[in-house]
């Protein structure tokens, strides 16, 4: 199924020509391995992949260094309303996990008023959210740790990644020649800083061919 159509491309090619300061911005940062994406693309882009899968009303907001994100979720089928910011401490690569370091701040959850929820959210300190997942029957198996706002992830621990022995090839090749030094927003854009290892070429390619 085709994820982008022409159309779309057009219309991101007139974005950027509107947009000269974007351009210049990423010439400046291609030279220090920094990419900046506009968070509107990151919005668009999400939707697109989860294919209608994410709620109507997902706002995404820079609030540098992190992101404001927002929606409305079915909770045991009760609508109610969720916001945090997110921002990331760090980002490791290895031949066996993808962790990110993630702190979770200004959380609000907004179940209607007459929601039996409505009480129980009372008697919880939603400035450590890590601290809630003690409240749940399990804890995905993606979170790693918890504790206060902090949490650490391995996206590698996702079902469809976990058992993929092609995702495992591609983090550990990328673990050999790059490095991610930054995961942040400035303005409206997320931005990557990355570190290059030139002389982990030849263990890259070996990684991805499986030796």
């Amino acid at each position: 199924m085709q994820v982008i159509t022409l159309q779309e491309v057009q219309q991101a090619l007139t974005y950027l020509v509107s947009k000269p300061d974007y351009l210049l911005r990423c010439a400046v940062n291609a030279t220090k391995l920094r990419f900046g994406v506009p968070m509107d693309a990151v919005t668009w882009l999400c939707g697109r992949l989860a294919k209608g899968k994410l709620p109507d009303d997902l706002s995404l907001v820079s609030v540098p260094p992190g992101v404001r994100f927002s929606a409305t979720f079915q909770i045991m089928g009760t609508a109610v309303f969720v916001s945090a910011v997110a921002s990331v401490e760090t980002v490791a690569l290895s031949a066996e996990s993808l962790r990110i370091h993630v702190r979770i701040r200004e959380l609000q959850i907004k179940p209607p008023s007459d929601s039996p929820m409505t009480a129980m959210l009372m008697m919880m300190d939603l400035t450590k959210p890590g601290d809630m997942l003690a409240f749940l029957p399990f804890r995905p198996s993606i979170v790693l740790s918890a504790s206060g706002d902090e949490f650490v992830l391995d996206l590698l621990q996702v079902p469809k990644l976990k058992n993929s022995s092609l995702a495992k090839r591609l983090v550990g090749a990328l673990s050999e020649v790059l490095a991610v030094r930054e995961l942040t927003t400035e303005d409206d854009l997320i931005v990557v800083g990355l570190g290059a290892s030139p002389s982990g070429i030849v263990s890259a390619l070996a990684r991805l061919r499986g030796a």
